[in-house]
């Protein structure tokens, strides 16, 4: 297969997965609208929104070359950790900015999208088109240029 073709077809299904998951998700945040536990039915609408976090991830992350896994302290910090807070403050009545997330669910929502893409992209950047070896060894790839140089 062409490599054109195959990224058209990834993208393709890339597009139709997160547009499933929407519809599904509709569906599921239906019946559990049914529930008359209010902690509940949020609980299942965080972990829902979250899996399309997960999925947008996923959706954007298609591609050829080698997955690339390292961890980062920054999109931990940034993305996260306020992500958690945000869905804590939803649940926790002492915590600061509990009466703000209770009244715009909103805000909850997208923290949810944010925990759900932040999580996997904290510890996986994607596929890139360079060797392992020259991400976690970048001296010894310096070296291997510098020997075909001289040669």
């Amino acid at each position: 297969m062409k490599k054109r073709t195959k990224e058209a077809a990834n993208m393709f299904f890339s597009a139709f997965l997160v547009f499933a998951y929407v519809v599904c998700s509709y569906f599921i945040l239906q019946l559990s609208s049914s529930l008359t536990n209010t902690t509940a039915y949020s609980i299942v609408t965080i972990a829902v929104v979250v899996v399309f976090g997960v999925l947008l991830f996923y959706a954007t992350r298609v591609g050829d070359g080698k997955q690339i896994v390292r961890f980062s302290p920054s999109v931990l910090i940034l993305m996260v950790l306020p992500a958690i807070y945000a869905i804590s403050a939803f649940f926790a009545v002492g915590l600061p900015l509990h009466e703000k997330m209770v009244q715009n669910s909103i805000v909850l929502y997208c923290a949810a999208v944010v925990l759900g893409y932040g999580i996997p992209y904290t510890f996986l950047s994607g596929f890139e088109m360079v060797a392992a070896e020259d991400v976690y060894f970048p001296e010894h790839f310096e070296e291997k240029d510098s020997e075909e140089e001289v040669e």
